[in-house]
C-alpha cells in the first residue's frame, strides 16, 4: 500500500500505471457493449447521440464534473482542479485509444457470453486500477472522490 510518505517517483508510477489500466478496463467493456461503469454508459450515450469518439463526452463530463467538485468545496483548489483536468484529459484520450484496438481485434463481434466474460474482466480491471491510483493519492479522476466528504470533513 502506498502512503504520502513513500517517493515521489512510486506514487507517479501508481498513478500513471492506474489510469492507464483504468482506460483499458474501460476500453473493453464499451467494446464489449454489455455494460460498463454508470458514468462511462452516460458517456457512450452521448457519444452515440452527437456522433463523437467516447473520450470526447468523457472529457467534457470530467471536465464540468471538476468545476462542480470546486464549487461545492467552496474554494478553488488549483492543485486538485487542474490536476483532475489533466488526469480526465489523459484517461479519455486512453479510452478512445483503447476502445479502438479492442474493435479493431473484434471485440464487438465476438459471441455474447464470451463478450459478457470480457466485460466483467473489464469492470474487474477497472476496478482495481482506481486502487491504484487511490494509494498514489495525487491526483484522481474528478468523479473518483466525492466532493461531499470535503465538504463535511467526513
Amino acid at each position: 500500500m502506498t502512503h504520502k510518505n513513500d517517493p515521489l517517483s512510486l506514487r507517479i508510477s501508481e498513478l500513471i500505471v492506474g489510469l492507464v489500466v483504468n482506460a483499458v478496463g474501460n476500453g473493453l467493456t464499451v467494446s464489449t457493449n454489455m455494460g460498463t461503469s454508470p458514468w462511462t454508459a452516460s458517456e457512450v450515450n452521448l457519444a452515440h447521440l452527437f456522433n463523437v469518439s467516447v473520450g470526447l463526452p468523457m472529457f467534457i463530463v470530467g471536465s464540468l464534473t471538476a468545476i462542480a467538485n470546486q464549487t461545492m468545496i467552496k474554494e478553488f483548489d488549483k492543485v486538485r482542479f487542474f490536476g483532475e483536468l489533466l488526469f480526465i484529459a489523459f484517461f479519455s484520450y486512453f479510452v478512445d485509444i483503447f476502445l479502438a484496438i479492442f474493435n479493431h481485434l473484434g471485440v464487438p463481434n465476438l459471441p455474447t457470453w464470451l463478450k459478457i466474460i470480457l466485460c466483467f474482466v473489464g469492470i474487474f480491471t477497472f476496478c482495481c486500477a482506481i486502487s491504484f491510483y487511490q494509494r498514489a493519492n495525487l491526483f484522481m479522476h474528478p468523479n473518483t472522490t466525492p466532493p461531499i466528504l470535503f465538504v463535511f470533513n467526513i
